[in-house]
């Protein structure tokens, strides 16, 4: 996934850029990973080897597997836990209290289960952030603003 984005801001260790998200792109989702609304946002990035300027019109990335799997990480994995958990706290609750009880069982098994995963998720992000994976880069400029 690219976008196009200008540069507001550079300093010594990072690079201050604005873009607009539209309407038609928030089908795919991707844009979530670089803000979470629609209009303009802004995105501060390490700064790399290229020589920026304020004013420079940029393309920032985001690579397609990365897309897919932070998906995968935030709609697909919680919803399973979910249903395991849920499954799993209704055959206790069942078997531990009585079957009235099942039901009861199941929706705190499914909220410990979705608990459980959004802190590991949490956990995760914290440690990729770190990494440096799942982050938006500078693939190239477009049009410097004073060329030279």
């Amino acid at each position: 996934m690219e976008k196009e984005a200008w540069v507001v801001d550079v300093s010594e260790k990072e690079v201050r850029l604005r873009y607009i998200r539209h309407s038609a792109c928030q089908q795919c989702g991707a844009c979530l990973v670089l803000g979470n609304s629609l209009g303009e946002q802004e995105l501060v990035l390490p700064r790399d080897q290229l020589a920026l300027a304020k004013g420079d019109r940029v393309v920032i990335g985001l690579k397609e597997n990365s897309v897919l799997k932070a998906s995968f990480l935030v709609y697909v994995l919680p919803l399973f836990f979910f249903l395991l958990g849920y499954l799993g706290g209704a055959q206790l609750g069942g078997l531990l209290i009585g079957e009235a009880w099942a039901e009861t069982g199941g929706l705190l098994g499914g909220g410990l289960g979705l608990v459980l995963t959004y802190g590991g998720l949490n956990l995760y992000d914290r440690r990729l952030q770190k990494a440096g994976r799942y982050q938006p880069y500078i693939a190239r400029v477009l049009e410097r603003a004073h060329p030279e």
